[in-house]
């Protein structure tokens, strides 16, 4: 699996990932009824009644005899808007900024994501790397361990020096053997963050890459992050959402307007019946003794306006608590911003710095391995001691690390830049 494929199998396998996109459909959901709300509906409505009854029932004390027999079938289109209702408009209004900050958190959480995996992958092919570098040591120390018998053998060198040869070969397979289990670990690690298979194999490079510096015009870089930042789009619509709560306080005591209509059929068959022979029996022609029309609408329109006399407070209240909740969402819309900033700032310097890093780690590392098999030839001959070698290569060991540490660095300084102006949208 490439650190590309890496990427994509965590955006669509990551638990974080998966909660936020949960949380974005819930929202969708809310903000989807309440809109409802707030629209025209229309409705399809059949309905069949049929009674049956005996006797005199609950009309007998009246002395009414009710038909024993009803029947009656309905047929409507039924429409209904609540034209203007200020509760159900602001709930609507304040769904939509609930809606957009579970948005924006799924693409934060998605930028959380593309950046964790790229960090234990890059932290992969700095183990991979180590790896080698250690079974380097290994195969150098296993030589000087060879050298120091033969030189012990010839009279060159005590047999201390042997000893002291045969300590750092043993200690570099130690060394070999931490560095493929920390290779392994980060291997796991990486499996379990994207939730692939434990198994699972990942292609990695040679050597971490080392893309071109990136445009680092910082008033730019300030204009991006602000304009990209989901931290900052979240901090908005929660700001927006303390307004729409301030203006909900008095929403119950505005006017509200509703209108509704119908238009359908309703045909009794049971009535029809007794219209029929009543109409017979005074001695009209069964021709004129049908059912009238049965179609029907209606049409309503009605409007509330209700205030309270006594409200003991609550009102103002309400409006307290709203005020005090819009002065804390606009300090953290400000710290926001300023946050942005001050990551955008310190991604720039630190990828410079990180740059200027590989460099001179670049050119450590050859210097240092090169004194490192000079003093193994020199030893060889007698022209070193053990201590001079074990110095060399230790330097070189420590150059070699450094410069794996500036890589990576260096690649997580981009990656971490794209985050800070809210850009790291795939692999770097």
């Amino acid at each position: 699996m490439t650190l590309a494929q890496a990427v994509d199998f965590g955006l669509a396998h990551n638990s974080s990932v998966l909660k936020a996109v949960a949380s974005a459909a819930e929202a969708g959901a809310t903000l989807a009824t309440a809109r409802a709300l707030t629209l025209p509906t229309v409705a399809g409505e059949l309905q069949n009644q049929m009674d049956k009854s005996t006797g005199l029932g609950q009309y007998a004390v009246i002395g009414v005899a009710p038909a024993p027999n009803f029947s009656q079938n309905t047929a409507a289109v039924t429409g209904t808007f609540n034209g203007i209702n200020l509760t159900n408009i602001y709930q609507a209004r304040a769904d939509k900024q609930a809606y957009d900050q579970a948005n924006e958190q799924l693409y934060l959480a998605r930028e959380q994501s593309i950046s964790d995996t790229e960090t234990s992958f890059y932290k992969l092919v700095q183990d991979r790397q180590l790896t080698e570098v250690a079974d380097e040591n290994v195969n150098y120390n296993r030589a000087l361990t060879q050298i120091a018998e033969a030189n012990y053998k010839a009279g060159k060198v005590a047999g201390l020096d042997e000893l002291k040869a045969q300590v750092a070969y043993t200690t570099a397979l130690e060394q070999l053997a931490s560095a493929s289990a920390d290779e392994e670990d980060a291997r796991e690690n990486l499996a379990q963050l994207i939730n692939a298979p434990i198994g699972q194999q990942f292609a990695l490079p040679q050597a971490p890459p080392e893309p071109p510096l990136p445009n680092l015009d910082q008033k730019v870089l300030d204009q991006v992050a602000l304009a990209n930042r989901p931290e900052i789009a979240v901090a908005q619509a929660q700001l927006t959402s303390a307004v729409i709560a301030n203006y909900q306080v008095d929403a119950p005591n505005r006017p509200n307007l509703a209108l509704n209509g119908a238009w359908g059929n309703q045909v009794s068959p049971t009535n029809n019946a007794q219209f029929y022979n009543q109409c017979v029996s005074e001695g009209f022609p069964p021709s004129s003794c049908g059912p009238g029309g049965s179609h029907f609408y209606e049409i309503s329109i009605v409007s509330q306006w209700t205030l309270p006399l006594i409200d003991y407070g609550t009102v103002h209240a309400g409006h307290a608590s709203a005020h005090r909740q819009i002065d804390a969402q606009t300090t953290n819309l400000l710290s926001a911003k300023q946050q942005a900033i001050i990551d955008v700032d310190q991604a720039v310097r630190r990828i410079l710095v990180e740059r200027q890093n590989l460099t001179l780690a670049t050119s450590n590392v050859g210097v240092a391995r090169q004194a490192a098999l000079i003093s193994a030839v020199q030893y060889k001959v007698g022209l070193a001691t053990q201590t001079d070698v074990a110095a060399a290569q230790q330097s070189y060991l420590t150059a070699a690390r450094d410069l794996l540490t500036a890589q990576v660095e260096y690649v997580l300084g981009i990656v971490r830049l794209k985050l800070a102006t809210g850009t790291l949208t795939g692999a770097v």
